[in-house]
């Protein structure tokens, strides 16, 4: 048999492809989580923007986002098809009495619930931050803005220097060379969008707030139950490194949906309320 044919059809082969893509999505939330933490800096969103350029410019990084990609398909795959083998095998579902409660909660019982619940989260907001940035139109914005804030510019004739070479090409990033040439130029404004002001808009909203906040809630019960299933599926389970993991996995699945419920809240919260 195959490793590919084992982990599909063997019972532990499914778990143990589970609970190492599910891990590999832990490390995404970690590096997602720091870029994000960014936000809260008072530059005017300049080094959010500047990590945002890195990661959407970086070839390594293009490379990664495939692999991201890939690692959220198999993560979504797998929790299926063991979702449909449990209720295969369990046609009839257990009747939990209060008696054995304590043993079982309702988010480790409905895991496959809870996880379509942050799959549709995912849709949109991917949507609505990657896709409007990516694809969606910008705002006229001044070009010294542009430069020094790190916004992307969605339109621009292409710019070139005295030598012939492209220094702006139709969609990109300000440089300085580009810069003055554009104001030798007479070009004062540009088209260019930043994920920071994508932010701004998403969160002045007080039902996309609800909605992340809410989601935040069902991450957390994900991981709690999540982070340590994957360690029992990939064989580590040892009397004295376990009480160290739940501890480890209690802290990540508390503190990585907090601060990323802090995000919409705070936002909203000085976009709404605060004086400006």
């Amino acid at each position: 048999m195959s490793v590919i044919a084992y982990l599909y059809s063997s019972s532990v082969g499914r778990k143990l492809t589970m609970g190492l893509s599910g891990l590999f999505l832990v490390s995404f939330l970690f590096v997602h989580l720091g870029g994000n933490m960014l936000l809260f800096v008072n530059d005017e969103g300049v080094m959010f923007n500047q990590f945002v350029r890195f990661m959407t410019t970086n070839p390594v990084i293009k490379v990664l986002e495939v692999v991201l990609f890939g690692g959220f398909i198999v993560h979504i795959i797998y929790a299926a098809i063991l979702t449909a083998k449990n209720n295969e095998a369990r046609p009839v579902k257990y009747a939990y009495s209060k008696g054995n409660a304590g043993s079982s909660t309702w988010f480790s019982r409905n895991m496959g619930l809870s996880g379509t619940i942050m799959l549709i989260f995912l849709i949109v907001h991917v949507t609505m931050f990657w896709g409007k940035f990516h694809f969606g139109g910008g705002r006229e914005v001044p070009i010294e803005q542009a430069y020094h804030q790190v916004w992307k510019v969605k339109e621009v004739p292409e710019i070139k220097n005295d030598l012939g070479e492209v220094v702006l090409a139709h969609e990109g990033y300000i440089n300085r060379e580009a810069l003055e040439i554009m104001k030798a130029q007479g070009i004062t404004t540009v088209n260019a969008i930043s994920m920071t002001d994508v932010v701004n808009y998403s969160f002045s909203n007080i039902l996309v707030v609800l909605l992340y906040v809410v989601a935040m809630v069902l991450l957390s019960f994900h991981l709690n139950h999540g982070f340590q299933s994957a360690f029992r599926s990939v064989g580590f389970v040892h009397s004295k490194y376990t009480p160290a993991l739940k501890g480890l996995g209690l802290i990540i699945s508390v503190v990585f949906p907090a601060i990323f419920a802090a995000m919409p809240i705070w936002y909203f919260i000085k976009l709404t309320l605060l004086p400006h």
